[in-house]
């Protein structure tokens, strides 16, 4: 019997091989990373509009800016970023709190601030929600940039929806005293 020799030539393997090289490349581009995966998803907010995720809804209804925040007896002057909100889980009640509120500017985080009695950190109902603000103190000469509200209800965002507000901060309406309003059930 004959043994017949198939083998490709020498260009063609080196061309097969380079050919699966750039394929892997293309894999490894189009493949999401670990951020990717396991990031949050963002529910975008308009003001004035209700904004639904898997267990928070909200309607921001205002955004100002003002260098004498009040709240009650206590005051403090700053450059604050107020924002006014109504809120409430969708489906569960069980220990859902408003855990994750953050003002991102121009990619530097502010977190709001634990020094009024805000919405933050607050106990929410489910389908029931509750009206009132936050506050989140910036640096004294921030005035300008690109910024992003971010409303979850765990610290950690991985694998959950966030309510996500994009807005100018240079075009936010300034008052030199401005009030946190008290936290309490919305008036829908």
């Amino acid at each position: 019997m004959a043994r017949a020799d198939r083998t490709l030539p020498r260009w063609a393997a080196w061309s097969v091989g380079a050919g699966l090289v750039v394929v892997a490349w293309l894999v490894v581009l189009v493949t999401p990373g670990e951020e990717q995966i396991q990031g949050p998803m963002p529910v975008i907010a308009a003001i004035g509009e209700e904004a639904v995720g898997r267990n928070i809804v909200a309607t921001v209804t205002d955004v100002r800016r003002t260098s004498e925040l009040r709240a009650g007896d206590w005051a403090a002057e700053g450059n604050w970023v107020v924002i006014d909100l109504d809120v409430a889980s969708v489906t569960s009640e069980d220990l859902v709190t408003l855990r994750h509120a953050e003002v991102v500017v121009d990619g530097v985080r502010y977190g709001a601030s634990e020094r009024p009695d805000s919405l933050f950190r607050q106990s929410l109902s489910a389908g029931v929600p509750i009206g009132g603000g936050l506050a989140f103190e910036l640096p004294a000469d921030l005035d300008s940039g690109d910024a992003t509200l971010e409303l979850a209800l765990s610290s950690d965002r991985r694998l959950d929806s966030m309510i996500v507000l994009g807005f100018d901060l240079g075009a936010v309406p300034t008052a030199p005293s401005d009030e946190l309003p008290e936290t309490a059930w919305a008036n829908l």
